[in-house]
């Protein structure tokens, strides 16, 4: 299923709008996390470098002594300041990601329930607890991995590349020729992988639909000897969910 970048990014707005100031801090910590790791490369080749060089002179042997005991020091405690601000992006992007798929739900739990008989008729109270639970939590990887994955990696991509061709710039022509092919394959799949995950996420409603209806009749299934019909039932759409999964 091909649809464009503006409806996800719309509707993204939309529910964030109302967390602004936690996706400001959230920004704020996405950027203050891709400087750092920007930085800590640049730490260790000074610390390489000064480890390196050659010091006839003893004074200059501890000079350059010190300068590598700096550098160690301040790689340690930029690694240490970069693990937390990794663990506070992912726990406020996460936090995000429930707070505006909370209001996700509301909405399109009263959306449905505004809907005719003829809709619900034809879905089970199962598959509708799926869809409107199940298939928003997977939309809430998408409100709070979107900034943190998408968006702060070509952040950091285009940092990379600035740092590439500062060093050298056939190193940095390189890299961005190579990132160019990669995202035209990763935009040329989307498609392709959209339409798994479509089938993927059918199958998981169709399960948990008939879970839901063969659960509220068990007296009925057991008082009619259908147990091992059900069961058969069961394993069957269990597979078909299983095999669209590994695909």
């Amino acid at each position: 299923m091909d649809i464009p970048f503006k409806p996800y990014w719309d509707l993204l707005a939309g529910y964030v709008k109302p967390e602004r100031r936690r996706f400001a801090l959230l920004s704020v910590l996405l950027l203050g996390k891709i400087g750092l790791q920007l930085t800590h490369p640049q730490i260790m080749r000074t610390f390489i470098d000064v480890a390196t060089q050659s010091a006839p002179l003893a004074a200059e042997r501890g000079e350059t002594s010190s300068v590598s005991f700096r550098s160690g020091l301040l790689y340690l405690f930029v690694a240490i300041v970069l693990q937390a601000v990794t663990v506070a992006v992912a726990y406020g992007g996460k936090d995000l990601g429930w707070r505006t798929t909370n209001a996700l739900r509301a909405d399109l739990a009263r959306h449905c329930l505004r809907l005719d008989m003829s809709f619900h008729n034809a879905r089970t109270p199962g598959e509708m607890i799926d869809r409107i639970d199940g298939d928003v939590n997977a939309l809430s990887n998408f409100f709070s991995q979107f900034v943190v994955q998408v968006l702060g990696n070509v952040i950091l991509l285009v940092g990379v590349l600035v740092l590439l061709f500062e060093a050298d710039w056939r190193a940095g022509l390189a890299m961005a020729l190579f990132s160019t092919i990669t995202l035209a394959i990763i935009g040329r799949l989307q498609g392709f992988g959209s339409s798994l995950w479509e089938e993927q996420r059918q199958a998981r409603a169709d399960l948990f639909g008939f879970l839901e209806e063969r659960l509220a009749g068990t007296e009925d299934i057991r008082s009619c000897g259908a147990t091992a019909y059900v069961m058969r039932r069961f394993y069957g759409l269990l597979r078909v969910a299983h095999r669209r999964l590994i695909r």
